[in-house]
């Protein structure tokens, strides 16, 4: 009695060579796979990495928006229309900034108004409020600096008062630390 006929052999050969050729097509399919998928996460990372740039840039634009509004909003005389130097390092140094920190400020508000409500103390001459660079939203406070230290301490006044339905606290403000 025989174990396996001729034709039952050739079957298993067959089937064997079958399964061996799969074995190699799979196994090339599964090395491409892999080889897109990397190229996949890569194109990924530098998507994101441009749309974090592009997010500060974006962030850039808005304050650069804001305070061109400011400018173009204050009234210019004949007497405050100079065209000034470009001033150095040394003369940030030798000239101290009279700027006011202002707390508690409502989240609607716009430097333009802010400006324009601590103008009655002194010239006012630069106001930032920051944006959270993730969601672009204000922060709830701000900076306004003044031309001279005695329309910044007039502007003390402030501390404690109403603006836009909330009392905001105005302190001198401290230089931050370079770390």
């Amino acid at each position: 009695m025989e174990m396996f006929t001729p034709v039952d052999i050739n079957f298993l050969l067959c089937l064997g060579v079958i399964l061996i050729i799969f074995s190699v097509f799979y196994t090339v399919a599964v090395r491409k796979q892999k080889g897109a998928m990397a190229k996949i996460d890569e194109s990924l990372k530098r998507q994101n990495q441009t749309n974090q740039q592009l997010g500060l840039i974006l962030n850039e634009l808005r304050r650069s928006t804001r305070l061109l509004s400011v400018l173009a909003s204050m009234e210019t005389t004949e007497e405050s229309f100079e065209i000034a130097a470009v001033p150095t390092e040394d003369a940030y140094e030798a000239e101290p900034q009279h700027k006011l920190y202002v707390g508690n400020i409502d989240y609607t508000a716009t430097e333009s108004e802010l400006a324009s409500h601590f103008s009655r103390y002194g010239q006012v001459e630069f106001v930032n409020i920051p944006v959270n660079r993730y969601t672009g939203k204000t922060r709830g406070f701000g900076f306004v600096t003044f031309v001279s230290k005695e329309d910044a301490e007039r502007a003390m006044a402030l501390h404690g008062t109403e603006f836009k339905g909330r009392q905001i606290q105005v302190n001198f403000a401290k230089e931050r630390d370079s770390a």
